[in-house]
């Protein structure tokens, strides 16, 4: 006989240590040799599994050891990490609910022995072609029996992930507690000194939400310890019908694990590792529970209105970068559309701020991930790091005003670039103009990582007021927004030889290039409304008869360059 396998006993997680060397442990052991050799990421090998991994630590945190989450408590665990054996003692009161086989309550599972469809065990996987696209042969990107067997490790994983992400799936097949592919963001602080390894511990540690009722009792936070609420006649479970803790443990899809010995010695599909016994297939039924106004902690929101439910933000094409960092950081009201940053991001921000440690909080960086869907089928699997180089909290709210400048000024950049080229080129919309905005964000990318780090280094002796932004940031960013924005335009729009365009067209490439230069420099419509977002002070407007002068002036040279090609003929 097999024991069962319990995820809180066992080695199953596959995990990098910081001396580059692979590892596999238990939960608890996330603190092992964290002082000389920790664990600093989790190694399934798979984005997706990574990011849920995460995120099963910091669920079972919540529940296990969130009474530790005051200000003084989480500090001390933080700056002197628990040991392993501490942990075990926390985790070990819920460990009837982590055991992913056997004859009780199985982890991520119906409560109920259920007897439905039954399901190769690659449907766990979100990115698998499904029953009606197999059964019409279109699976030609992601093919079918790439896996067929898991170990119970892997299908642990795979179970938690597709709970956790889970798409919509077909009739009564529920969706996760925050829709198909939501977007997970956490916060990673600096290391304790200049090129030491960030913990994976203080990236989970810091992410942990903390209590807000009391100790949770276990049937109200994991699902499959109690019967499903079923959603077959419109029913719906909120924050009021179970604990709120329970965003970390949802379970929408209905599934038994069909667990069977492996004589033949198969390893794993996934992880490569030999099981004496596996999964290849799970049962299921529709109508799994049908979650309804829970707000994750680990997901930044959004709303329309002031009156609507916020929502959970879900991955986008492209990868994440700066120009989301107010949004996903701090949170803005943009017209009628409010976003908030996570509740893992607000109040990890709130604990960092607090910390002695400056290094701690300049080498926080913001870590976004999830998926990409369109409907029922994954596009893609995002997952992108930015810099946010924090600075204490007396120096925070100026901090923040700039930062919140430094984006709003590259909007204003981008449109005035995407002006310039429609002109430049006479077209409306089209790859072009798409290449141009990609390859804006990507330029200015690493000039706002060293602008930001810049004005946290600067801030401390600036002796601003809360309020008050930081011009010698905001003016050395425009420079590099100028900059950027220019030599996009002359690689999509080549203005040197222009003797073979017509006249009128070539003209109009060099208007457009001169008022991209004005524009930037803080001239007419389109540069005041930049130098607005900087907060900076636009030059005095200059006399329009010397622009047009010096327009004419170049205009009269490209039409001369022009006779010249053609023999003088207009």
């Amino acid at each position: 006989m097999v024991p069962p396998f319990s995820l809180l006993t066992e080695a199953w997680i596959p995990v990098l240590r910081a001396n580059g060397k692979p590892d596999l442990i238990r939960p608890a052991a996330i603190t092992d040799s964290i002082e000389t050799n920790p664990v600093v990421a989790p190694a399934w090998g798979r984005a997706d599994f990574d990011a849920a991994t995460r995120e099963f630590w910091i669920g079972l945190l919540a529940v296990a050891c969130g009474d530790r989450t005051g200000e003084d408590d989480w500090s001390a665990w933080f700056e002197a990490p628990p040991t392993p054996a501490a942990l075990d003692a926390a985790f070990a009161p819920l460990a009837h609910a982590f055991v992913l086989d056997g004859g009780g309550p199985r982890f991520g599972q119906d409560v109920e022995d259920i007897a439905g469809e039954v399901v190769p065990v690659s449907q766990l996987l979100i990115e698998a072609p499904g029953a009606n696209t197999v059964k019409r042969n279109l699976d030609h990107f992601v093919r079918r029996g790439g896996v067929e067997t898991l170990s119970r490790a892997g299908a642990a994983m795979a179970l938690f992930t597709l709970q956790t992400y889970a798409p919509a799936g077909g009739a009564g097949h529920r969706v996760s507690m925050r829709g198909g592919g939501p977007l997970t963001t956490l916060l990673i602080p600096g290391p304790a000194r200049p090129d030491a390894p960030v913990p994976l511990w203080s990236t989970l540690w810091l992410a942990v939400p903390s209590w807000a009722d009391g100790k949770p009792v276990p049937e109200r936070v994991f699902p499959w310890l109690v019967p499903t609420r079923v959603s077959d006649k419109g029913r719906q479970t909120t924050e009021s019908d179970v604990d709120r803790l329970q965003a970390l443990w949802g379970m929408p899809r209905r599934i038994r694990l069909v667990v069977e010995a492996n004589p033949e010695g198969r390893p794993c599909d996934l992880t490569g590792r030999v099981d004496p016994v596996v999964v290849r297939s799970y049962r299921t039924r529709p109508h799994g529970t049908s979650y309804l106004g829970f707000e994750h902690p680990l997901s930044p929101h959004y709303r329309t209105r002031p009156t609507e439910p916020w929502l959970p933000l879900h991955g986008q094409p492209g990868r994440i970068g700066y120009r989301h960092w107010v949004g996903l950081v701090v949170g803005d009201q943009e017209g009628t559309t409010a976003r908030k940053a996570a509740v893992a991001v607000h109040e990890g921000l709130d604990r960092l701020l607090n910390l002695d440690d400056v290094m701690a909080r300049r080498g926080t960086r913001l870590i976004a991930a999830g998926y990409d869907m369109d409907n029922m089928k994954a596009r893609d699997f995002i997952e992108s790091e930015m810099p946010l180089h924090l600075v204490g909290r007396a120096e925070f709210r100026s901090y923040d005003h700039t930062v919140r400048r430094m984006v709003r000024g590259a909007f204003e950049a981008e449109f005035i670039l995407r002006v310039s080229l429609k002109q430049a080129l006479a077209i409306e919309k089209g790859g072009l103009l798409d290449l141009g905005r990609g390859r804006f964000w990507e330029r200015t990318e690493a000039a706002f990582g060293r602008n930001l780090e810049d004005l946290a280094r600067a801030l401390p002796g600036a002796g601003l007021v809360a309020d008050t932004t930081h011009r010698p940031t905001l003016e050395a960013w425009r420079r590099h927004l100028w900059k950027a924005a220019t030599d996009v335009f002359t690689e999509l729009v080549p203005v040197e030889d222009l003797t073979d365009l017509r006249p009128t067209v070539a003209a109009e490439r060099v208007k457009a290039q001169i008022a991209l230069d004005w524009a930037m420099r803080g001239y007419g419509r389109l540069g005041q409304g930049l130098y607005k977002a900087l907060d900076l002070t636009p030059p005095e407007a200059k006399p329009k008869d010397t622009q047009s002068k010096e327009a004419k002036s170049k205009d009269t040279k490209t039409d001369t360059k022009t006779k010249r090609a053609k023999g003088g003929r207009t």
